[in-house]
Parts: structure tokens; C-alpha cells; sequence
């Protein structure tokens, strides 16, 4: 399937195969963790990284758009990779990319990464993580604490390890928590991730891509 849906207490949520999430009853999209101008910091320090990763990962978000005509799009943190002061092309870019859909309001919650995030507050309306709205609490960081409503957040870039007839293969995944919660897989192009070693009660999906299969620990 191209979506699972996941309901977190009264909210129904799909969980798309192309790392996002999609809220129906609403038509609002999430996505988690761009890191917007990873390659090019990269570069900068001196590593052999190709260019591209912005424009793809913009490309990609673009598509989601094009298809679900969201009522809006929330960014769940680590919009930026860098410091916008270190690399001047990277807020034309954004700016660029978000003008194409400006008829769509964004709304981004600050990750840890976004340390000038408040320079684009002409392009994003910028908030502080642990706003609610459409019955979710918004996140970067995933609380450990139990909460009274639904949360969703990033930051962890959670992946599983599958291995099989000698292949072994890491695939971005959600993990639906035990406190009302999901996290959701990093959306960005070059990005990496981290195993997270599944936890009783929780439950992960995972995409190829193409599809999202849920995963029986």
C-alpha cells in the first residue's frame, strides 16, 4: 500500500510512503527534518559530497503538494541544515521553492538545526515546538513524557535494518509510540539515519518508497 492509516486516539492520520504524514480530515501535510544546504556545509568543511540534495529534497516536497493540494504543509524541524549567514544562495532557494507554492500556508517548528530560522519568518509562519493544532501537538524533539493529546515530531531520522538471503537494507521508518505519538522519518535527501531498537507497545512502518508496510517485532 502507498499509505497506512494510524489513528492516534480520535486522529486519523496516513502515513505516506514519500516520508510524510497527511491528515484528511483536514488535508494538512507534515514532513520532518529537511536539513536544507546539508551537501553544501559538507563541502564546505572540505568533504567530496555532490550537489543537489536541496533541490531534490524541494523537488520532492513539491510532488507531495502537486498530488494531496494540502489546506497546508507543517515542517516538524531541522528545516535548515545550516546557518543561512554561511551560505548565501540557500535562502534564495527556499524562497524561490516556496513562491511556486504560496498560495499554501507553511507553518515551521524550530529543530535544533534551525538557528536562523527567524530569518525566513517572511516565508514560514516560525514557531517554537509544542503548539497544537487540528487536535495534534507539533514537535521537533519526541517527549518523553506522556501527553494528554496526540504529538507528532522528528529529529531521531529513525531507519530499520532488514536482512535477508545475504542482503541487508536500511529503510526510513515511523514509530507509532506508546504515548499518544509519532515520529516521523527524515524527510531530506541526505540525511542518514539512526536504528532505533523497537520499545514494547510500540509499532514502526516502514517505506520503500513505493509502499508502507507495518512491522510485527
Amino acid at each position: 500500500m502507498r499509505s497506512i492509516t494510524l489513528s492516534l486516539a480520535t486522529i486519523h492520520l496516513e502515513l505516506l510512503a514519500e516520508r510524510a504524514v497527511y491528515l484528511p480530515g483536514q488535508r494538512i501535510l507534515y514532513i520532518a527534518d529537511l536539513h536544507l544546504g546539508k551537501a553544501a556545509a559538507f563541502r564546505r568543511a572540505g568533504l567530496a559530497v555532490p550537489e543537489g540534495d536541496t533541490n531534490d529534497t524541494l523537488a520532492r516536497c513539491s510532488a507531495l503538494i502537486n498530488r494531496y493540494t494540502p489546506a497546508g504543509l507543517v515542517l516538524l524541524g531541522d528545516i535548515l541544515h545550516t546557518r543561512l549567514s554561511a551560505d548565501p544562495t540557500l535562502a534564495a532557494t527556499i524562497r524561490r521553492w516556496r513562491a511556486q507554492h504560496a498560495a499554501v500556508p507553511m507553518v515551521a517548528i524550530q529543530g535544533n538545526h534551525d538557528r536562523e530560522l527567524d530569518r525566513l519568518d517572511d516565508v514560514f509562519d516560525c514557531q517554537t515546538e509544542g503548539i497544537e493544532a487540528h487536535g495534534l501537538q507539533l514537535f521537533h524533539h519526541p517527549p518523553e513524557t506522556a501527553q494528554s493529546t496526540p504529538w507528532l515530531a522528528g529529529h531521531w531520522h529513525p531507519v530499520v535494518a532488514l536482512e535477508g538471503a545475504g542482503d541487508r537494507m536500511r529503510l526510513p521508518s515511523f514509530i507509532a509510540t506508546t504515548n499518544q505519538g509519532l515520529i516521523l522519518p527524515a524527510f531530506g535527501s541526505l540525511t542518514g539515519g539512526l536504528v532505533v531498537k523497537p520499545k514494547r507497545g510500540q509499532t514502526r512502518f516502514v517505506s520503500s518508497g513505493e509502499q508502507v508496510y507495518a512491522l510485527s517485532d
